[in-house]
């Protein structure tokens, strides 16, 4: 039975305002464990051999700023997946999948995002390390610029890990024939080339392969499925 309008409105409403509430209480559980979060976004900088002591504020204020801001993306980054499932249920009916499928796919979605900003987190340090080849000098690093560009990174791993889910969910819908990628694999592998020189934070060959091959095993992985599920 389709509702009314208004009644949609609401329920959205609601689900905003669940979200809302729950990055809040999220965000003071990180405020509080604050320096647990952060030694995990410093260790690519620690990796690349640069030391923190060198992690300088301009400003009297910045040092909060750079915190409350620090909270809110961490805080968000993490529940991320738990926020886009909450407002999934929402635009559910009008995808027209089965339960099942919808929590396969969420359960998929999560994995990919979890693992993709694991990826960051592990092999960022090559590119710092690669763009800290370029200063013949020791160099003075602000806070706010490094914690910007390392959870940015993060998200964009992230994201762009969800590139094999969507090539899933075309195939199952059958939007795009599992043949376009089988019979076009060394084309499909220079796209994913192409999507990690824009993605990964350097141009160097190390990071750019440490980036592709895991995401063409993924897109593998979902041609796999999709067949066996056929």
């Amino acid at each position: 039975m389709k509702k009314p309008f208004f009644d949609h409105l609401k329920e959205l409403n609601l689900r905003f305002l669940f979200s809302i509430s729950g990055m809040l209480i999220f965000s003071i559980i990180v405020y509080i464990n604050y320096s647990y979060f952060i030694d995990f976004l410093i260790n690519p900088l620690k990796d690349a051999g640069y030391s923190v002591e060198n992690i300088f504020a301009i400003t009297i204020y910045e040092g909060f700023q750079v915190k409350i801001s620090n909270v809110i993306l961490i805080s968000l980054s993490i529940l991320f997946p738990l926020i886009l499932i909450n407002f999934g249920f929402f635009i559910k009916p009008a995808l027209s999948i089965g339960s099942t499928t919808f929590y396969l796919y969420f359960i998929f979605f999560t994995f990919l995002y979890y693992f993709g900003i694991y990826s960051a987190l592990t092999i960022s340090h090559i590119g710092i390390e690669f763009l800290l080849s370029f200063n013949e000098n020791e160099i003075l690093l602000r806070s706010q610029n490094y914690f910007q560009f390392i959870i940015r990174i993060s998200l964009l791993f992230g994201i762009s890990f969800q590139f094999p889910l969507i090539i899933l969910f075309l195939l199952n819908k059958n939007i795009i024939k599992v043949n376009f990628f089988t019979d076009n694999r060394p084309e499909l592998f220079i796209f994913i080339l192409i999507l990690s020189a824009v993605i990964t934070p350097t141009g160097d060959p190390i990071t750019l392969f440490i980036f592709a091959i895991p995401m063409y095993l993924l897109v593998e992985t979902m041609i796999l499925l999709h067949k066996k599920t056929k």
